[in-house]
Protein backbone atom coordinates (compact mmCIF):
# COMPACT_ATOMS: atom_id res chain seq x y z
CA UNK A 1 0.00 0.00 0.00
CA UNK A 2 3.28 2.48 -0.08
CA UNK A 3 2.15 3.22 3.46
CA UNK A 4 5.39 3.12 5.11
CA UNK A 5 3.38 1.30 8.37
CA UNK A 6 5.51 -0.47 11.40
CA UNK A 7 6.41 -3.83 10.65
CA UNK A 8 4.02 -5.01 13.27
CA UNK A 9 0.98 -3.93 11.65
CA UNK A 10 -1.03 -6.46 9.63
CA UNK A 11 -2.66 -5.54 6.41
CA UNK A 12 -5.94 -6.77 5.64
CA UNK A 13 -6.42 -8.57 2.26
CA UNK A 14 -9.52 -7.65 1.01
CA UNK A 15 -9.03 -9.26 -1.91
CA UNK A 16 -9.30 -13.09 -0.70
CA UNK A 17 -8.15 -12.61 2.67
CA UNK A 18 -10.56 -10.91 5.64
CA UNK A 19 -13.89 -11.70 7.27
CA UNK A 20 -15.03 -8.93 4.45
CA UNK A 21 -14.75 -11.94 2.26
CA UNK A 22 -16.99 -14.43 4.39
CA UNK A 23 -20.18 -13.16 2.73
CA UNK A 24 -19.28 -14.28 -0.64
CA UNK A 25 -17.53 -17.65 0.66
CA UNK A 26 -21.21 -18.32 2.07
CA UNK A 27 -22.74 -17.35 -1.20
CA UNK A 28 -19.99 -19.76 -3.48
CA UNK A 29 -20.70 -22.61 -0.98
CA UNK A 30 -24.36 -21.89 -1.30
CA UNK A 31 -24.11 -21.66 -5.48
CA UNK A 32 -25.91 -18.32 -5.70
CA UNK A 33 -24.70 -14.78 -7.10
CA UNK A 34 -22.90 -12.15 -4.76
CA UNK A 35 -22.22 -8.38 -5.09
CA UNK A 36 -19.56 -7.42 -3.07
CA UNK A 37 -15.57 -8.43 -1.75
CA UNK A 38 -14.70 -12.03 -3.50
CA UNK A 39 -14.61 -15.26 -1.53
CA UNK A 40 -11.81 -16.13 0.61
CA UNK A 41 -8.61 -18.22 -1.19
CA UNK A 42 -10.05 -21.41 -2.65
CA UNK A 43 -8.31 -23.74 0.29
CA UNK A 44 -10.46 -22.23 3.15
CA UNK A 45 -13.64 -23.57 1.21
CA UNK A 46 -13.64 -25.18 -1.61
CA UNK A 47 -12.52 -28.58 -0.09
CA UNK A 48 -16.14 -28.07 1.65
CA UNK A 49 -17.89 -28.60 -1.45
CA UNK A 50 -21.29 -27.72 -2.27
CA UNK A 51 -23.78 -26.88 0.51
CA UNK A 52 -28.05 -25.96 0.53
CA UNK A 53 -27.26 -24.86 3.94
CA UNK A 54 -24.49 -22.92 6.03
CA UNK A 55 -24.12 -21.93 9.71
CA UNK A 56 -21.69 -19.55 10.68
CA UNK A 57 -20.59 -18.99 14.39
CA UNK A 58 -19.00 -15.79 14.94
CA UNK A 59 -17.46 -15.65 18.20
CA UNK A 60 -16.55 -12.14 19.18
CA UNK A 61 -12.66 -11.49 20.34
CA UNK A 62 -11.62 -14.63 19.61
CA UNK A 63 -8.21 -14.08 18.47
CA UNK A 64 -5.65 -16.55 16.53
CA UNK A 65 -3.22 -15.86 19.23
CA UNK A 66 -6.14 -17.18 22.17
CA UNK A 67 -6.39 -20.37 19.80
CA UNK A 68 -2.99 -21.14 19.88
CA UNK A 69 -2.53 -20.45 23.29
CA UNK A 70 -5.49 -22.99 24.21
CA UNK A 71 -5.31 -25.54 21.52
CA UNK A 72 -4.81 -28.44 23.30
CA UNK A 73 -7.19 -27.65 26.05
CA UNK A 74 -9.68 -27.47 23.64
CA UNK A 75 -12.60 -29.48 22.82
CA UNK A 76 -11.77 -32.65 20.40
CA UNK A 77 -14.09 -31.24 17.45
CA UNK A 78 -11.45 -28.10 17.23
CA UNK A 79 -8.54 -30.46 15.64
CA UNK A 80 -10.83 -32.41 13.28
CA UNK A 81 -12.06 -29.67 10.90
CA UNK A 82 -11.95 -30.26 7.40
CA UNK A 83 -10.66 -26.28 6.96
CA UNK A 84 -8.82 -24.67 8.98
CA UNK A 85 -6.22 -21.32 8.48
CA UNK A 86 -5.68 -17.99 9.56
CA UNK A 87 -7.43 -15.07 7.89
CA UNK A 88 -7.94 -11.40 9.13
CA UNK A 89 -10.27 -9.00 10.53
CA UNK A 90 -11.01 -5.65 8.80
CA UNK A 91 -9.62 -2.21 9.75
CA UNK A 92 -10.23 -0.69 11.71
CA UNK A 93 -10.55 -3.91 13.97
CA UNK A 94 -13.30 -3.14 15.72
CA UNK A 95 -16.97 -4.58 16.57
CA UNK A 96 -19.30 -2.48 14.54
CA UNK A 97 -17.01 -1.90 10.89
CA UNK A 98 -16.52 -5.68 11.55
CA UNK A 99 -19.77 -7.14 11.92
CA UNK A 100 -21.38 -5.00 9.25
CA UNK A 101 -18.39 -6.56 6.82
CA UNK A 102 -19.83 -9.76 7.93
CA UNK A 103 -23.64 -8.70 7.22
CA UNK A 104 -22.56 -7.27 4.17
CA UNK A 105 -19.61 -8.67 2.58
CA UNK A 106 -18.22 -5.36 1.98
CA UNK A 107 -15.03 -3.67 3.52
CA UNK A 108 -15.37 -0.88 6.01
CA UNK A 109 -14.81 2.13 3.25
CA UNK A 110 -17.68 0.60 1.04
CA UNK A 111 -20.35 0.27 3.65
CA UNK A 112 -19.34 3.23 5.83
CA UNK A 113 -19.33 1.84 9.56
CA UNK A 114 -15.46 3.08 10.05
CA UNK A 115 -15.39 3.03 13.65
CA UNK A 116 -17.21 3.24 17.14
CA UNK A 117 -17.53 6.64 17.04
CA UNK A 118 -18.73 8.68 13.79
CA UNK A 119 -18.87 12.44 13.15
CA UNK A 120 -22.08 12.91 11.84
CA UNK A 121 -21.88 16.32 10.08
CA UNK A 122 -26.02 16.81 9.48
CA UNK A 123 -26.54 16.30 13.40
CA UNK A 124 -23.44 18.03 14.51
CA UNK A 125 -22.50 15.24 16.46
CA UNK A 126 -20.22 12.24 17.14
CA UNK A 127 -22.27 9.08 17.12
CA UNK A 128 -21.64 6.16 19.37
CA UNK A 129 -22.42 3.74 16.94
CA UNK A 130 -23.58 1.17 19.00
CA UNK A 131 -26.27 2.98 20.77
CA UNK A 132 -26.71 5.40 18.64
CA UNK A 133 -26.50 7.95 20.80
CA UNK A 134 -24.75 11.46 21.31
CA UNK A 135 -20.76 9.95 22.42
CA UNK A 136 -20.56 12.70 24.85
CA UNK A 137 -22.94 11.14 27.12
CA UNK A 138 -25.61 8.23 27.26
CA UNK A 139 -29.10 8.72 25.00
CA UNK A 140 -30.15 5.80 23.63
CA UNK A 141 -31.28 5.85 19.77
CA UNK A 142 -31.02 9.84 20.36
CA UNK A 143 -30.22 9.82 16.86
CA UNK A 144 -32.89 7.84 15.72
CA UNK A 145 -35.64 10.12 17.23
CA UNK A 146 -33.40 12.79 15.56
CA UNK A 147 -34.14 11.39 12.21
CA UNK A 148 -31.33 8.84 11.55
CA UNK A 149 -32.77 5.53 10.11
CA UNK A 150 -30.62 2.46 10.95
CA UNK A 151 -32.17 0.43 8.19
CA UNK A 152 -30.55 3.01 5.85
CA UNK A 153 -27.25 3.96 7.66
CA UNK A 154 -24.93 0.94 5.77
CA UNK A 155 -24.11 1.69 1.90
CA UNK A 156 -24.95 -1.41 -0.08
CA UNK A 157 -27.60 -4.30 0.13
CA UNK A 158 -27.44 -6.42 3.32
CA UNK A 159 -25.96 -10.03 2.59
CA UNK A 160 -29.25 -11.66 3.77
CA UNK A 161 -31.12 -9.32 1.68
CA UNK A 162 -28.58 -11.21 -1.25
CA UNK A 163 -29.30 -14.08 0.09
CA UNK A 164 -33.29 -14.03 -0.17
CA UNK A 165 -33.19 -13.18 -3.70
CA UNK A 166 -31.99 -16.50 -4.57
CA UNK A 167 -34.40 -18.33 -2.09
CA UNK A 168 -32.04 -18.74 0.61
CA UNK A 169 -33.32 -17.48 3.99
CA UNK A 170 -31.03 -16.03 6.82
CA UNK A 171 -31.98 -16.67 10.79
CA UNK A 172 -29.94 -14.43 13.35
CA UNK A 173 -29.08 -15.81 17.14
CA UNK A 174 -27.91 -12.94 19.39
CA UNK A 175 -28.62 -11.98 22.65
CA UNK A 176 -32.08 -11.04 23.58
CA UNK A 177 -31.03 -7.91 24.53
CA UNK A 178 -29.86 -6.54 21.42
CA UNK A 179 -31.80 -8.12 19.04
CA UNK A 180 -34.25 -5.04 18.52
CA UNK A 181 -30.90 -2.46 18.86
CA UNK A 182 -30.47 0.01 16.09
CA UNK A 183 -26.93 -1.97 15.43
CA UNK A 184 -29.19 -5.35 14.86
CA UNK A 185 -31.54 -3.54 12.44
CA UNK A 186 -28.56 -2.51 10.84
CA UNK A 187 -27.50 -5.58 10.05
CA UNK A 188 -31.18 -7.36 9.79
CA UNK A 189 -32.05 -6.36 6.52
CA UNK A 190 -33.69 -9.14 4.76
CA UNK A 191 -33.54 -11.46 7.62
CA UNK A 192 -36.41 -13.97 7.98
CA UNK A 193 -36.28 -13.97 11.71
CA UNK A 194 -33.76 -12.38 14.65
CA UNK A 195 -33.74 -15.15 17.67
CA UNK A 196 -32.94 -14.07 20.88
CA UNK A 197 -31.36 -16.23 23.36
CA UNK A 198 -30.24 -15.81 26.94
CA UNK A 199 -26.81 -17.90 27.11
CA UNK A 200 -24.49 -20.08 24.68
CA UNK A 201 -26.33 -23.00 25.47
CA UNK A 202 -29.56 -21.56 24.73
CA UNK A 203 -28.03 -20.68 21.04
CA UNK A 204 -26.95 -23.69 20.48
CA UNK A 205 -30.38 -25.72 21.53
CA UNK A 206 -32.25 -22.93 19.34
CA UNK A 207 -29.97 -23.42 15.90
CA UNK A 208 -30.44 -27.01 16.31
CA UNK A 209 -34.31 -27.06 16.86
CA UNK A 210 -33.93 -24.80 13.60
CA UNK A 211 -32.16 -27.40 11.45
CA UNK A 212 -33.98 -29.67 12.97
CA UNK A 213 -37.15 -28.30 11.52
CA UNK A 214 -35.99 -26.88 8.43
CA UNK A 215 -34.61 -30.00 7.06
CA UNK A 216 -33.50 -30.51 4.04
CA UNK A 217 -34.22 -26.63 3.13
CA UNK A 218 -32.00 -24.31 2.06
CA UNK A 219 -30.71 -21.34 4.68
CA UNK A 220 -28.18 -19.48 6.32
CA UNK A 221 -28.10 -18.84 9.88
CA UNK A 222 -25.57 -16.38 11.75
CA UNK A 223 -25.02 -16.34 15.18
CA UNK A 224 -23.09 -13.96 17.24
CA UNK A 225 -21.60 -14.06 20.83
CA UNK A 226 -20.23 -11.88 22.48
CA UNK A 227 -18.40 -13.39 26.13
CA UNK A 228 -15.02 -13.78 24.96
CA UNK A 229 -14.59 -10.39 24.17
CA UNK A 230 -16.29 -9.10 27.37
CA UNK A 231 -14.04 -10.80 29.11
CA UNK A 232 -10.77 -9.86 27.35
CA UNK A 233 -11.77 -5.80 27.72
CA UNK A 234 -11.76 -6.67 31.75
CA UNK A 235 -8.68 -9.21 32.36
CA UNK A 236 -6.89 -9.53 29.03
CA UNK A 237 -7.07 -11.87 26.19
CA UNK A 238 -4.89 -14.64 27.92
CA UNK A 239 -6.19 -14.57 31.47
CA UNK A 240 -7.73 -17.72 32.79
CA UNK A 241 -11.22 -16.59 33.12
CA UNK A 242 -11.31 -15.83 28.91
CA UNK A 243 -10.00 -19.78 28.51
CA UNK A 244 -12.48 -20.89 30.95
CA UNK A 245 -15.42 -19.14 29.44
CA UNK A 246 -13.51 -20.40 25.60
CA UNK A 247 -14.08 -24.10 26.39
CA UNK A 248 -17.15 -23.39 27.78
CA UNK A 249 -18.44 -22.20 24.95
CA UNK A 250 -16.62 -24.70 22.46
CA UNK A 251 -18.06 -27.50 24.65
CA UNK A 252 -21.44 -27.06 24.92
CA UNK A 253 -21.26 -26.14 20.87
CA UNK A 254 -20.34 -29.63 20.49
CA UNK A 255 -22.69 -31.18 22.89
CA UNK A 256 -25.70 -29.10 22.65
CA UNK A 257 -25.05 -28.74 18.57
CA UNK A 258 -22.99 -30.88 16.48
CA UNK A 259 -23.06 -33.77 18.42
CA UNK A 260 -27.01 -34.12 18.52
CA UNK A 261 -28.31 -32.97 15.09
CA UNK A 262 -29.89 -35.40 13.17
CA UNK A 263 -28.37 -37.22 9.91
CA UNK A 264 -31.52 -35.20 8.19
CA UNK A 265 -30.65 -31.80 9.83
CA UNK A 266 -26.81 -32.55 8.79
CA UNK A 267 -27.75 -33.01 5.21
CA UNK A 268 -25.56 -30.79 2.45
CA UNK A 269 -25.29 -28.51 5.95
CA UNK A 270 -21.70 -26.96 6.05
CA UNK A 271 -20.75 -25.03 9.96
CA UNK A 272 -18.01 -22.10 9.72
CA UNK A 273 -15.99 -20.68 12.80
CA UNK A 274 -15.01 -17.03 12.97
CA UNK A 275 -14.18 -14.25 14.93
CA UNK A 276 -14.42 -10.65 14.27
CA UNK A 277 -11.59 -9.50 15.61
CA UNK A 278 -8.28 -10.90 18.27
CA UNK A 279 -7.37 -8.08 21.17
CA UNK A 280 -4.11 -6.75 22.49
CA UNK A 281 -3.02 -5.60 26.34
CA UNK A 282 -3.42 -2.11 26.68
CA UNK A 283 -1.26 -1.79 29.79
CA UNK A 284 -1.72 1.94 31.71
CA UNK A 285 1.71 2.67 31.24
CA UNK A 286 0.95 2.93 27.57
CA UNK A 287 -2.02 5.12 27.92
CA UNK A 288 -1.82 8.47 26.07
CA UNK A 289 -4.06 11.54 27.20
CA UNK A 290 -4.96 14.27 24.67
CA UNK A 291 -4.71 17.09 27.41
CA UNK A 292 -0.92 16.37 27.75
CA UNK A 293 -0.48 17.89 24.75
CA UNK A 294 -1.81 21.22 24.69
CA UNK A 295 -0.12 22.02 20.98
CA UNK A 296 -1.40 19.04 19.51
CA UNK A 297 -4.95 19.53 21.14
CA UNK A 298 -4.72 23.18 19.67
CA UNK A 299 -4.45 22.08 16.54
CA UNK A 300 -7.51 20.23 16.50
CA UNK A 301 -11.43 22.20 15.99
CA UNK A 302 -12.70 19.52 17.82
CA UNK A 303 -12.81 15.66 19.83
CA UNK A 304 -11.64 12.86 17.86
CA UNK A 305 -13.75 10.39 16.54
CA UNK A 306 -12.78 6.87 16.13
CA UNK A 307 -11.56 5.11 19.05
CA UNK A 308 -8.83 4.56 21.33
CA UNK A 309 -6.85 2.06 19.06
CA UNK A 310 -7.89 3.92 15.27
CA UNK A 311 -8.17 7.40 16.03
CA UNK A 312 -9.94 10.02 13.69
CA UNK A 313 -8.50 13.79 14.18
CA UNK A 314 -10.36 16.73 12.59
CA UNK A 315 -7.73 19.62 12.00
CA UNK A 316 -7.76 23.18 12.23
CA UNK A 317 -7.53 24.81 8.35
CA UNK A 318 -3.82 24.71 7.32
CA UNK A 319 -2.54 22.84 10.01
CA UNK A 320 -2.42 18.96 8.84
CA UNK A 321 1.43 19.14 8.51
CA UNK A 322 2.36 20.39 11.14
CA UNK A 323 -0.20 17.44 13.36
CA UNK A 324 1.64 15.18 11.13
CA UNK A 325 5.32 16.67 12.39
CA UNK A 326 4.08 16.63 16.23
CA UNK A 327 2.98 13.07 16.26
CA UNK A 328 6.22 11.33 14.23
CA UNK A 329 8.51 13.99 16.51
CA UNK A 330 6.78 13.51 19.92
CA UNK A 331 4.37 10.72 19.42
CA UNK A 332 6.08 8.42 16.93
CA UNK A 333 7.30 5.44 19.22
CA UNK A 334 3.33 5.39 20.45
CA UNK A 335 1.44 5.62 16.55
CA UNK A 336 1.56 5.84 13.04
CA UNK A 337 -0.02 9.24 11.95
CA UNK A 338 -1.47 8.85 7.92
CA UNK A 339 -3.04 11.38 6.11
CA UNK A 340 -7.03 10.49 6.17
CA UNK A 341 -7.12 10.51 2.35
CA UNK A 342 -4.12 9.29 1.88
CA UNK A 343 -5.73 6.20 3.85
CA UNK A 344 -8.37 5.69 2.04
CA UNK A 345 -6.79 5.90 -1.47
CA UNK A 346 -4.14 3.17 -0.30
CA UNK A 347 -7.20 0.90 0.13
CA UNK A 348 -6.09 0.67 3.84
CA UNK A 349 -10.28 0.54 5.26
CA UNK A 350 -10.99 -1.26 1.21
CA UNK A 351 -11.30 -0.96 -2.20
CA UNK A 352 -13.57 1.43 -4.08
CA UNK A 353 -16.27 2.15 -4.72
CA UNK A 354 -16.15 3.87 -1.64
CA UNK A 355 -19.48 4.84 0.30
CA UNK A 356 -19.83 8.40 0.21
CA UNK A 357 -19.93 9.33 3.49
CA UNK A 358 -16.83 7.67 4.17
CA UNK A 359 -13.76 10.48 3.67
CA UNK A 360 -15.85 12.76 5.93
CA UNK A 361 -16.16 9.98 8.78
CA UNK A 362 -12.27 9.56 8.83
CA UNK A 363 -11.43 13.18 9.74
CA UNK A 364 -8.03 14.49 8.06
CA UNK A 365 -5.57 12.54 9.81
CA UNK A 366 -5.99 8.68 10.73
CA UNK A 367 -3.96 8.01 13.73
CA UNK A 368 -3.24 3.65 14.05
CA UNK A 369 -1.78 2.97 17.73
CA UNK A 370 1.33 1.28 18.03
CA UNK A 371 1.85 -2.18 20.48
CA UNK A 372 -0.51 -1.41 23.41
CA UNK A 373 -1.07 2.48 23.51
CA UNK A 374 -4.28 3.63 23.21
CA UNK A 375 -4.80 7.93 23.04
CA UNK A 376 -7.26 8.95 25.38
CA UNK A 377 -9.19 12.41 27.25
CA UNK A 378 -9.00 13.32 30.66
CA UNK A 379 -12.86 12.21 31.64
CA UNK A 380 -11.80 8.69 30.35
CA UNK A 381 -8.97 8.07 33.10
CA UNK A 382 -11.09 6.54 35.47
CA UNK A 383 -12.16 3.96 33.32
CA UNK A 384 -9.58 3.48 31.14
CA UNK A 385 -7.90 1.74 33.93
CA UNK A 386 -10.87 -0.82 34.13
CA UNK A 387 -10.21 -1.76 30.60
CA UNK A 388 -7.11 -4.04 30.23
CA UNK A 389 -7.79 -5.55 26.90
CA UNK A 390 -9.07 -3.66 23.45
CA UNK A 391 -8.70 -3.84 19.66
CA UNK A 392 -8.98 -1.73 16.75
CA UNK A 393 -5.67 -1.45 15.95
CA UNK A 394 -3.79 -3.05 12.91
CA UNK A 395 -1.28 -5.15 15.49
CA UNK A 396 -1.44 -9.16 14.74
CA UNK A 397 -2.93 -9.62 18.43
CA UNK A 398 -6.14 -7.61 16.96
CA UNK A 399 -6.42 -9.01 13.03
CA UNK A 400 -5.14 -12.55 13.14
CA UNK A 401 -8.46 -14.44 13.38
CA UNK A 402 -9.18 -18.46 13.13
CA UNK A 403 -11.24 -19.68 10.13
CA UNK A 404 -12.54 -23.43 10.68
CA UNK A 405 -14.94 -25.31 8.93
CA UNK A 406 -16.40 -28.61 8.74
CA UNK A 407 -18.83 -30.50 6.54
CA UNK A 408 -21.45 -31.77 8.83
CA UNK A 409 -22.68 -34.33 6.84
CA UNK A 410 -19.14 -36.40 6.04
Amino acid sequence: MNLHLPPEFVVPDYANGTIGNVPATVAALLGVPFRGLLPLAAPHWQPLGQARRVVLLIIDAFGWNLLQKERDNLPGFMRQADVEGQITSIFPSTTVAALSSLWTGFAPAQHGMVGLNLFMPQYAVTMQTLAFTPAFDKYPDALIKAGLEPEEFLHGPGFAQQLLTYGVPTYAFKGREIVHSALSKMHGRGVAADKGVVTAADMFVQMRELLEEKAGESLFVSAYWPTIDTLSHVWGWDHAAVAAELWAILAQLEREFLDRLSPAARRDTVFLLVADHGQIHTPAAQQIYLEDHPVLQGMLFMTPAGEPRTVYLYVKHGRQADVLAYINDNLGHAMAPIPAQTALSAGLLGPEPFAPTTAERLGDVLVAMRSGYVLLLEKQRESARKMIGRHGGMTAAEMQVPWLGYRLDA
